[in-house]
């Protein structure tokens, strides 16, 4: 049974995918939509010494690696290769780097630095990962039958990522990624993923500075929001939005919990 939920789920949001791609890409200007001016921004604002600019999304969908597309910014999905990328063994994913050159008085002289780029965590697998000798690769083929690496809702996914080598090594980085954060943005995450959490929640009680924005709230996100004075949370109400933080609440015309509305109001005006 958890075969065929695991097929049949696949063969939906490949479908709705494909759908949203269309969508995104025959509308007036792709690279101007939210998701994409976000990322370049993201990007154009990493330190220098920046190593990548972490992503970390629970969706199957292959989204987000098309807005880093239209933003034409440089992706680690962890996989190395091209049509048939396996996925790396020991380190999930690996710092690049570019070489410069440093001027030292009346010589120069070579440096590696950090050549930063998106690094896409996936702890609940991609509808790009397929099953192939029992081994995980990516394939960049939507027609293909062969088995999605996804962790399925129910009481089965929080053993499947644990059992499964490569999602044990995308939850370690993720993990690494948020002990690294100085801030959080979270889009549309409900904090019902137990096994996710725990990292995330470790650094809230540090004081780590957190923004929720989410069409609606949960009773998880609710309780996150009551607990940490360091945590702004914005959801819909009616046409415009509301934003809670520590016992503070405040009413927007604007529905500013949707992300194009939110940057224009805030990062873009």
């Amino acid at each position: 049974m958890v075969t065929a939920i695991r097929e049949e789920t696949s063969r939906l949001i490949i479908r709705r995918t494909r759908e949203a791609e269309a969508r995104i890409l025959s509308s007036t200007d792709p690279s101007t939509r939210a998701p994409a001016r976000l990322l370049k921004r993201l990007f154009s604002g990493a330190p220098q010494n920046a190593e990548c600019i972490p992503v970390i999304t629970t969706n199957y969908d292959t989204l987000i690696e098309l807005f880093c597309d239209l933003a034409d910014l440089p992706l680690d999905t962890g996989f190395a290769g091209f049509r048939r990328r396996r996925a790396r063994s020991g380190t999930v994913f690996q710092t690049q780097y570019r070489r410069t050159i440093a001027p030292r008085r009346q010589s120069a002289i070579y440096e590696h630095r950090p050549c930063v780029n998106v690094r896409l965590m996936k702890p609940h697998g991609s509808i790009t990962w397929q099953s192939v000798d029992g081994l995980p690769i990516e394939v960049l083929d939507d027609q293909s039958d062969a088995p999605r690496e996804i962790a399925i809702p129910g009481p089965t996914k929080y053993e499947d990522t644990l059992i499964n080598r490569l999602f044990d090594g995308m939850r370690a980085e993720m993990n690494a990624a948020v002990n690294r954060a100085s801030a959080l943005l979270c889009l549309g995450f409900g904090f019902n993923d137990a096994h996710l959490d725990g990292a995330i929640r470790t650094r809230l009680e540090a004081g780590m500075p957190t923004l929720i924005l989410t069409r609606d709230f949960t009773p998880n996100i609710e309780a996150i929001i009551e607990r940490y004075p360091n945590v702004v949370g914005v959801q819909r109400q009616g046409s415009g939005a509301e934003a809670r933080r520590d016992g503070e609440v405040v009413s927007l015309t604007a529905p500013v919990w949707e992300l194009d509305v939110f940057l224009k109001t805030y990062l873009e005006s």
